[in-house]
């Protein structure tokens, strides 16, 4: 919890001193927010069960920000992602929320931005050795782990301004998740797709 603290502190001063930077009489000067789903290709290894757990999650979530000045934006995300594994009901879901920083740039209908969300989550992971998710049979060989963690993701996106209020929007992050020795997160790309209102 020490190193959360740490990049909390760290998150506040680094938003701080760019609100400090806009001197224009008007700090807040609008909003936006939205629904994304996403994909992409992500792996990790159990060492305690020395099981592998890769393949394209599938998940949904949003955001939603404030505009502070032209180009710096300071709001909360969240998001739920599952992978699917063995063919038989077991998986590795993950939920995550927390408080984002991103900067964006305006070039004619494209806004490309990019971040970082820090804050926490929870992985929960479900394996079932044999058997299947679709009968009433009780399985004997099971293992079930539900751990938090500190979330920390960067992502780099861009827009589509389809109207001053309505844009289209594909994002790529990568979680981490900073927890106890034995939390075996599966790590790598997300691609997110949505659209988000602007006001």
């Amino acid at each position: 919890m020490k190193r959360f603290y740490s990049l909390m502190f760290l998150f506040s001063l680094i938003c701080f001193n760019l609100l400090a930077r806009d001197d224009s009489g008007k700090i807040v000067r609008g909003y936006d927010g939205g629904m994304m789903l996403h994909t992409g290709y992500i792996s990790g290894e159990n060492m305690v069960l020395g099981n592998k757990a890769a393949g394209m999650p599938m998940g949904i979530g949003g955001a939603i920000r404030m505009h502070v000045g032209n180009h710096f934006r300071l709001g909360t995300e969240g998001y739920t992602s599952s992978l699917s594994l063995r063919d038989n009901g077991s998986y590795v879901k993950c939920f995550w929320a927390g408080l984002l920083a991103d900067w964006r740039w305006t070039w004619g209908r494209w806004m490309p931005y990019a971040g970082v969300t820090v804050g926490g989550g929870k992985l929960t992971t479900f394996l079932m050795s044999e058997g299947r998710s679709d009968d009433w049979t009780r399985e004997e060989d099971v293992v079930f782990n539900k751990q938090a963690f500190v979330a920390v993701d960067p992502f780099v996106g861009c827009d589509y301004m389809v109207s001053d209020a309505f844009h289209l929007t594909l994002k790529v992050d990568c979680l981490y998740g900073l927890g106890a020795d034995d939390l075996y997160m599966p790590v790598g790309p997300r691609c997110y797709l949505g659209f988000i209102f602007f006001h």
